[in-house]
């Protein structure tokens, strides 16, 4: 599945404590962490609607994983809630887990178990799973697609692999409107094996993202909890925690963003006569344009932020085009326009500095402010003149002049009306050579 970005950055570490509780349940605890921080984004395929968004990728703090297993010596069922507004189908599932106390067999890493997912009807009070298992299926592994997340080594050396899943289901499931029902996701041990990794299951916060309907609960018999418990009574702030999921159905976003482009200078019929000003302007009705990515003539792909200039006389292209948050990416675009600047300077060096201002364009020009600079730190006369040329008819060309008194190397700067040259120098006395 394509990379689909729901908030703006990707990883971030987790500073976790692990707590062992007397009845066996195992979680790591993510206290110190900065809770406004995204994680990775979900792996949603653009031609796919998202119908349910459990705050994905964000841990919060206290957040962390959380026991999800199905093993011989016992079975976790963590569970969540959602309900939709309006009769929705769910095609593939996405969803944030792994493996910790990964120490106990080969190091930190995917065990490539597969997974399993269930959706519960509700109790009847929108506290808990019903009794009825609505859906049951094992997803084998070949079946998921993952991208890593993040390890964590505890202090006590419990170590952790937490990755992003995503599958589609093995049927497209309708859910009515305005009924609760139940998601869980649990890692399938693949051998008796007791020292092995458990399968996990990632969740966040109520201090960042806020829970949505009932927090997540638990029910695990062999670690102590046989009835259906919520989640906060396993963490020392007690504070509610819900898990990380989304759900996912045909349709949405298909559709790329569209730019368009803006140039601006000053123009003499359809060429331009100044530099030019380029303005990218992107726009996505759906999940909303990710970003737009532009290039000059033979130049590097950049990614666009503001407005840039294209400077140098002759022909110049820029290509652009967008992508949106749910992977679409629209056809290259370009725009293709000359630059031929009305005012040609010409600077040589001699008795003081020169500059010869030629009208290179097709009309005639008037008052046309020009100013030479002179930047050598012993440059004692003439560092700076300004000065206006009335009138500069089409081919004419005029010569400006600034008279110096100096030493050493200096820069030699030109200005008339839009158009600049640049040059060196060395200042001897009244003399300037080596323009």
């Amino acid at each position: 599945m394509n990379k689909r970005n729901i908030f703006t950055e990707a990883v971030v570490l987790l500073c976790a404590t692990l707590m062992v509780f007397s009845s066996g349940v195992t979680l790591a605890n993510t206290n110190g962490i900065n809770t406004e921080t995204p994680m990775n984004p979900s792996s949603a395929p653009p031609t796919r609607g998202l119908v349910w968004d459990n705050v994905i990728g964000v841990a919060g703090a206290l957040g962390g994983i959380i026991v999800a297993t199905v093993r011989v010596n016992g079975t976790a069922f963590p569970a969540d809630d959602f309900k939709l507004d309006t009769t929705r189908q769910v095609d593939s599932v996405f969803w944030q887990g792994g493996y910790f106390q990964c120490q106990l067999a080969q190091g930190q890493k995917d065990y490539h178990w597969d997974w399993r997912i269930l959706f519960w009807n509700d109790d009847g009070a929108g506290t808990h799973p019903g009794d009825v298992i609505l859906h049951n299926w094992t997803i084998p592994d070949a079946s998921i697609t993952r991208e890593f997340w993040y390890n964590y080594t505890n202090p006590n050396t419990n170590t952790y692999w937490v990755a992003n899943y995503s599958c589609d289901l093995p049927e497209t499931v309708t859910f009515d409107a305005d009924t609760t029902y139940w998601i869980t996701f649990q890692a399938i041990h693949p051998t008796p094996t007791t020292y092995s990794p458990q399968g996990c299951w990632s969740r966040h916060n109520i201090t960042v993202g806020g829970i949505k309907l009932h927090e997540a609960m638990i029910k695990a018999a062999w670690w102590g909890y046989p009835d259906w418990t919520a989640i906060s009574v396993l963490v020392t702030d007690h504070l509610a925690h819900d898990l990380n999921f989304q759900l996912f159905g045909p349709g949405g976003d298909t559709t790329p963003p569209t730019t368009t482009i803006k140039l601006g200078g000053d123009m003499s019929g359809d060429v331009f006569t100044s530099d030019v000003t380029v303005t990218l302007a992107a726009t996505d009705t759906e999940s909303g344009v990710n970003y737009t990515k532009y290039k000059v003539d033979d130049g590097a792909w950049t990614e666009y932020s503001d407005p840039f200039v294209v400077s140098g006389n002759g022909e110049h292209t820029v290509a652009f085009y967008s992508a949106d948050i749910a992977g679409n990416t629209e056809e290259e675009k370009s725009s293709t326009f000359t630059i031929q600047y009305a005012i040609e300077i010409t600077i040589k060096g001699g008795l003081g500095v020169s500059a010869a201002i030629k009208n290179t364009g097709t009309t005639d020009l008037f008052n046309i402010s020009w100013t030479i600079t002179l930047d050598g730190k012993l440059i004692f006369f003439g560092k700076t003149k300004t000065d206006i040329i009335p009138t500069l008819a089409v081919g004419e060309s005029v010569t400006v002049r600034d008279f110096v008194f100096g030493f050493g190397k200096t820069g030699i700067a030109v200005e008339a009306g839009s158009a600049m040259a640049n040059t060196t120098g060395t200042a001897i006395l009244i003399f300037v050579i080596g323009v």
